[in-house]
């Protein structure tokens, strides 16, 4: 009996010994204050940040109240617990409206909604790169699920661009698309009018412009993790902006500026409910231009609009710019406000309203704002018209798709190794 009971004893102590913490741990970014450290660790979960790609260095986990990584970072987070098998990241407001939406790179089983960036698998050790100008989260949630056990592979989804530009009436080149798991993969395009996608993964551009969104997903199964990677297509033109010397009501134009031989040109404000104005940022090209051709998925034109006193000035997201006469920043509405529109003859304009008119680079800055008086090193904007003449500004193509995928001559897909006779975008060549 009391063998027997030794016995029954040491066989649950085996089995809580085998098995690993089951339950969700939480990092937060205020627990470790003033630790300034690449590596931090805690109930058996640690997060380790290396440089990785980033010019601003590995930073630190911690700053401020935020956990922050940069740009390029590897952030790896691993379990000595048992298997992860989630990790839930809540990002700061700063990380959607300033640095971009994502958080990380896509790879199998993360996504990302709102402010929240979730992981989804079975792992000891997951890898995140940021794909963010800078991640910002305020806590980190890992779940463990249990015993560390083999984990399953990846699902190894890939396109080889996450991102394609597509200028239409050139030749379009499909990302090639590989895997590793032995599940079906399903594809499908948000957007069938700008790309479409077959079953093998070849993507192929309509000719018309817009952006399309491709999906390859697969299902989990006893090898493999499941699935999923996006690539993104923008098709575009090119829009081509004149240097205009009146201004027409209607017409679309760029505020540019030039300054130590270069122009630049103002961008929208990022629109944000709580916080409704902002300085107009810039892009630049070297020299002193008099015309500038810019992607037409670049959403950077003004609409100048005839009302009572002058014109509206209205972005190419819908809301009108004004002053409200106590910060240099532009206020964003819905409701059109006049600004006068006065031409110089060295090609500037004096555009005003609220008794504030704006004035590129302020000091040393690269962005435009509106003063009641001249700022230093500041000079005043030009007007570039959108050229509607301009013939490269219709072109609609039917294109055929460049997927460089291998097949043998009996139809079926082969590997960059593969010996023989190989058909690639539908001729045929011996590879030896």
């Amino acid at each position: 009996m009391i063998k027997t009971l030794r016995y029954t004893f040491m066989a649950m102590l085996m089995l809580v010994c085998s098995t690993a913490f089951a339950g969700v741990i939480t990092l937060n970014a205020t627990d470790f204050a003033g630790s300034e450290t690449a590596t931090v660790t805690q109930d058996g979960i640690t997060l380790t940040i290396d440089k990785g790609t980033s010019t601003s260095g590995a930073g630190n986990l911690y700053n401020g109240q935020q956990f922050r990584i940069y740009k390029g970072n590897i952030l790896t987070v691993s379990s000595t617990v048992g298997n992860i098998t989630k990790i839930v990241f809540t990002c700061t407001a700063n990380n959607e409206v300033k640095w971009g939406p994502g958080c990380f790179a896509a790879q199998d089983g993360y996504s990302y909604e709102g402010k929240v960036g979730t992981w989804a698998g079975n792992a000891a050790e997951v890898k995140f790169t940021a794909e963010s100008n800078q991640v910002r989260a305020t806590t980190i949630e890992v779940t463990v699920g249990g015993e560390v056990g083999p984990t399953k592979k990846s699902a190894g989804l890939k396109f080889s661009e996450s991102t394609v530009d597509y200028e239409l009436g050139t030749t379009f080149t499909a990302p090639t698309f590989t895997k590793a798991t032995t599940a079906a993969v399903k594809f499908v395009s948000d957007n069938e009018e700008v790309a479409t996608v077959n079953a093998e993964g070849v993507i192929a551009a309509t000719g018309k412009e817009g952006k399309a969104v491709i999906t390859a997903t697969s299902e989990e199964n006893k090898e493999y993790n499941a699935g999923k990677t996006t690539c993104t297509v923008y098709a575009y033109r090119m829009n081509v902006y004149k240097k205009a010397n009146t201004v027409e009501a209607g017409k679309q134009y760029l505020i540019v500026a030039q300054r130590d031989n270069k122009t630049y040109y103002a961008a929208p404000v990022k629109y944000n409910a709580e916080k409704p104005y902002g300085y107009l940022n810039s892009f630049k090209v070297d020299g002193i231009v008099d015309e500038l051709k810019i992607k037409s998925s670049y959403k950077n034109a003004f609409t100048f609009e005839a009302v009572a006193g002058g014109y509206a000035i209205k972005d190419a997201n819908g809301y009108y710019l004004y002053m409200d006469g106590k910060h240099a920043s532009f206020q964003l509405g819905n409701e059109a406000k006049a600004w006068t529109v006065e031409p110089a003859e060295n090609g500037t304009f004096t555009i005003t309203n609220n008794g504030q008119f704006i004035q590129y680079g302020n000091g040393t800055f690269t962005t435009f704002g509106a003063w009641t008086e001249a700022q230093d090193k500041a000079v005043k904007p030009m007007l570039f018209v959108f050229d509607e003449a301009a013939g490269i500004n219709g072109v609609q193509t039917t294109v055929k798709p460049q997927s460089n995928v291998r097949y043998n001559i009996a139809g079926q897909r082969v590997g960059a190794d593969y010996k023989g006779i190989v058909i690639v975008n539908g001729k045929k060549y011996l590879q030896k």
